[in-house]
């Protein structure tokens, strides 16, 4: 019977390490999920400034080039529209880029798993 014992507390143990390993492997994983999440979200309110004040720019170089405020700030809309309609054009390209992103750190330690088995 002292085999059978043995067998059994070796075989929990295993059970309760694969367990806090797959445990630690789903918080790395949800931590790097989260991260690039938020990288993502920094580098697109960035990215809005940086249009926004593109398009104040562009609105007094449309200003100072003889064209009334009013008129600048229409055609730097205009322009903000066709970004608009590109974005919309190429949205499944757009949304496979961050998909591929999210899949790519989610799935990162299962190379690394599958080259030490």
């Amino acid at each position: 019977m002292s085999i059978l014992n043995d067998l059994k507390q070796k075989v929990t143990q295993y059970v309760d390490v694969r367990i806090k390993l797959f445990k630690l492997s789903l918080i790395e994983r949800s931590a790097s999920l989260f991260s690039y999440f938020l990288l993502s979200l920094i580098c697109l309110f960035i990215l809005f400034c940086v249009l926004l004040f593109i398009g104040f720019g562009l609105t007094e170089v449309f200003a100072a080039a003889g064209l009334s405020k009013m008129v600048s700030f229409f055609i730097v809309i205009g322009i903000y529209i066709l970004l608009l309609a590109i974005v919309v054009a190429l949205r499944k390209r757009i949304t496979r880029f961050f998909a591929s992103g999210f899949i790519r750190v989610l799935t990162e330690g299962d190379e690394e798993q599958a080259e030490e088995d």
